[in-house]
This record gives structure tokens, sequence and C-alpha cells, in this order.
């Protein structure tokens, strides 16, 4: 086998032509380790479309990562069907001050549960509702958070004018292995990935392990 091989079926270490099968392939159809075509096949693939580990193309399949205006793939940019589940990152707490520095006159961040009761929104520290106004911008988010019961959160709390008012709040969205039917969507995506890797070894590994023997062949 050639190290430069160019040509309409051109099969060497580095492979140029309309169809073009090596290590690194560039060609209409390319199969390779790192391949580039308008049908890129292999490892590293680069294509209108592409079917890699990484398949970056118009339309990419990649076991690890996909790009494209469609894809599947493990991870992926695009409007690709990841089938590898995420668990999120957890929201990094803000520093918070003691509860009763905020109610005399001080500022900062206070933990404390979020509500909603005969006397509107709440903010309560256990079982005692702390005596603080919200801004009237945040009302409704605050509302929206409070549907399903009460929430814990992250207030920040200023006193304006002998007042303490809660300005603004943060609080930890539930992480996507804590929400109903992960486990099931999850088993789905491990499946459609084994399926992924299946249809990969029958359509491309095969293929190119034996152009890989070729190479190192004639090595």
């Amino acid at each position: 086998m050639d190290f430069i091989s160019v040509g309409q079926h051109a099969q060497g270490f580095i492979a140029i032509g309309q169809e073009a099968k090596g290590v690194f392939a560039l060609g209409q159809m390319a199969t390779g380790v790192v391949a580039v075509g308008q049908v890129a096949k292999g490892c590293f693939t680069l294509g209108q479309v592409a079917f890699g580990f990484i398949g970056w193309g118009q339309v990419g399949f990649g076991m690890l990562h996909a790009v494209g205006m469609f894809g599947v793939g493990g991870r992926g940019l695009g409007l690709v069907i990841p089938l590898v589940p995420g668990v999120g990152r957890a929201r990094v707490a803000p520093e918070t001050v003691d509860i009763g520095t905020a109610l005399r006159g001080g500022e900062g961040w206070i933990a404390a549960d979020l509500f909603t009761d005969g006397h509107g929104l709440g903010l309560s520290d256990g079982a005692q509702r702390l005596p603080v106004k919200f801004d009237r911008r945040l009302q409704h988010a605050a509302e929206v958070l409070t549907v399903h019961g009460t929430k814990r959160v992250w207030a920040f709390l200023r006193t304006v004018r002998g007042v303490v008012v809660c300005e603004r709040i943060q609080h930890a969205p539930p992480r996507p292995y804590e929400r109903p039917g992960f486990y099931l969507i999850a088993a789905a995506q491990f499946v459609g990935l084994v399926i992924m890797a299946a249809v990969w070894w029958k359509l491309v590994g095969v293929e190119l392990a034996d152009v890989l023997e070729q190479v190192m062949a004639s090595s």
C-alpha cells in the first residue's frame, strides 16, 4: 500500500480521491481514522454526512460527539439527539449572611424557604415567617417557584427606608436524574448508543480494520 495514494479509488496511508480509504482519507467517499469528505466514515470525521466516534457535518453521527443541522451522538451541538444521559451541574450557592444580621439593617444572601399562603408570598426560617417584603419584579417568578409547594431558595435582602425587601432570588433547579422518567429515558439512550456502535462496526469498523491491517503490513 502506498504512503500517498491519489486516484478515483485511492487507498494508502494518506488517500485522496473520489473513493478514498486510509489512515487520513480525503474524498467524496472517505473512510479513515481521520476522514474528510462529502460522506465521511471512520473515527474523526468531517463531511456533509459524517459517521464516526466524532462526527461533524451537516448531518453528524458521533458516538462520542456529533455536530450537525441534524445528528445523533453521545453529546453534541445543533439539533443532535443525545445518547449519553446528562447529570447537570450543581448550582453554586452564594455566600450567605446571618438572617438576624440581614433583618437588622444589613444586606446579603440568606438561605430560606419560599412559600405561598393566605397572606401571599413569604420567606421562613423553619416555622417562623420572616418580616420581608418582595420586590414587585420578583413576585411572578417567585409564585411560579411555589406552584408545587415550599421551595428552598437563596434570597438577597436589603433594608429600604426601614423595610426589609427581598430583591433577588436564586434556587437550585432539579438535576436531570431527579426528574420523573429520567431512568427510563436513560435506558432508551443507552440502547440507542449500543445500536449505533453495532451499526458503526458493521458499516465502518470492519472496513477500517482491513485498511489499517494493509497499512501495517506494508510498513
